[in-house]
């Protein structure tokens, strides 16, 4: 009887420990996955930051930052970067310290989202299709 216990309770211990397991690495990979599926929304939508007709889609994917990327201070300060640079009253100040601001923002993304680009320069990082 005392066998069949003992048996029982590992039994329980090792699913629960499993299940436990399972969860916290199931919502790593959701974490990461969003992490990444942010990155490539931005990167793709980055040719719009001084295109103010169409801008609004590039900026739902940066409002997305703080919630995403809650747990990097590195991007969250790039963000901010970003953000207050985007309130400067003059334009060609502005869309240059914008352009700064998004690059150095870019490559805080790249990092902490694992994408290598360290042997990117300013003009790689900002090329794009379209533009």
């Amino acid at each position: 009887m005392e066998n069949i216990i003992i048996s029982l309770i590992g039994a329980i211990f090792s699913g629960v420990l499993a299940t436990i397991i399972t969860l916290f690495v199931n919502h790593k990979a959701e974490i990461k996955s969003r992490k990444n599926k942010l990155a490539a929304e931005i990167f793709g939508y980055r040719f719009l930051i001084n295109k103010p007709e169409q801008i609004g889609i590039f900026y739902a994917a940066l409002n997305q930052v703080p919630i995403i990327f809650s747990d990097d201070k590195e991007v969250i300060d790039a963000y901010e970067k970003l953000l207050e640079n985007s309130l400067l009253i003059d334009s060609k100040d502005r869309i240059r310290k914008m352009d700064e601001a998004l690059i150095t923002f870019l490559k805080a993304l790249c990092k902490a989202t694992g994408i290598d680009c360290k042997n990117w320069n300013d003009s790689k990082v900002m090329k794009v299709f379209g533009a």
